[in-house]
């Protein structure tokens, strides 16, 4: 039986807080999916009902991409092992997109205003905004129809995989941050040792921003000014 929305988790060293999570994304929908990329496994001692895809090695981020073309729900979200939703975060996400239509949504998300990821772009979150917001890129946790699922994962390594995905797959593909306050970041998701402060990382994620962004975006007419300019 297909329902109408799919979660797909995906984890690689997160274990010890990874239950809960699972636990909390059940009350949104039965439909959940782990995409375990961990060394030693997850042990579901509970015997929750997931779905569960067990990959070694390890082949990074890109694993929740493939995982989600094998659900057979309408809608996907997309989400991290670093935030647990919190109830109704499912019911905020099918109420924005009754009102933006077909398009990726997510509870963060940036405006393209230049070649540089980190230095020209315009930030966004759930959490600060009160009706759904436009922007180039969104991530963290997304919520997608099926036609924004299928594609070619060559290439789309960890550091950029949410930009390979909306930049090189879909660039045409409309984009909204959604107002919401129905989610809660644990403080791994901004620990040292997350992609985010890693420097090759970083370099990489810059890299193929630039790329992409003078290859496609910059020949746009600009949808926004800048603040301040």
């Amino acid at each position: 039986m297909s329902h109408k929305t799919a979660i797909v988790l995906v984890t690689y060293r997160r274990l010890r807080t990874l239950t809960p999570i699972i636990e909390a994304w059940l009350k949104e929908t039965p439909d959940v999916w782990l995409a375990d990329c961990s060394a030693e496994g997850y042990r579901n001692e509970k015997g929750l009902k997931i779905k569960l895809a067990r990959f070694q090695p390890d082949p990074g981020s890109r694993s929740r991409h493939a995982l989600a073309m094998m659900t057979e729900a309408e809608f996907v979200i997309k989400a991290d092992d670093d935030l647990v939703p919190q109830p109704g975060l499912l019911a905020d996400f099918e109420k924005a997109y009754a009102g933006t239509g077909l398009g990726i949504l997510g509870l963060i998300g940036r405006r393209f205003l230049g070649p540089s990821y980190y230095k020209d772009t315009q930030f966004f979150k759930a959490a600060a905004v009160k009706a759904p917001v436009e922007v180039d890129f969104v991530g963290v946790t997304t919520y997608s129809p099926r036609a924004f699922l299928g594609f070619d994962l060559k290439g789309c390594t960890s550091p950029i995989e949410d930009l390979f995905w909306q930049m090189k797959a879909y660039p045409g593909a409309r984009k909204w941050v959604i107002p919401t306050t129905k989610y809660m970041n644990l403080p791994a998701s901004h620990d040292s040792s997350c992609l985010f402060h890693d420097p090759k990382a970083r370099e990489e994620r810059e890299a193929f921003y630039g790329c992409y962004f003078r290859t496609y975006y910059q020949e746009r007419k600009p949808r926004w000014t800048p603040k301040n300019t």
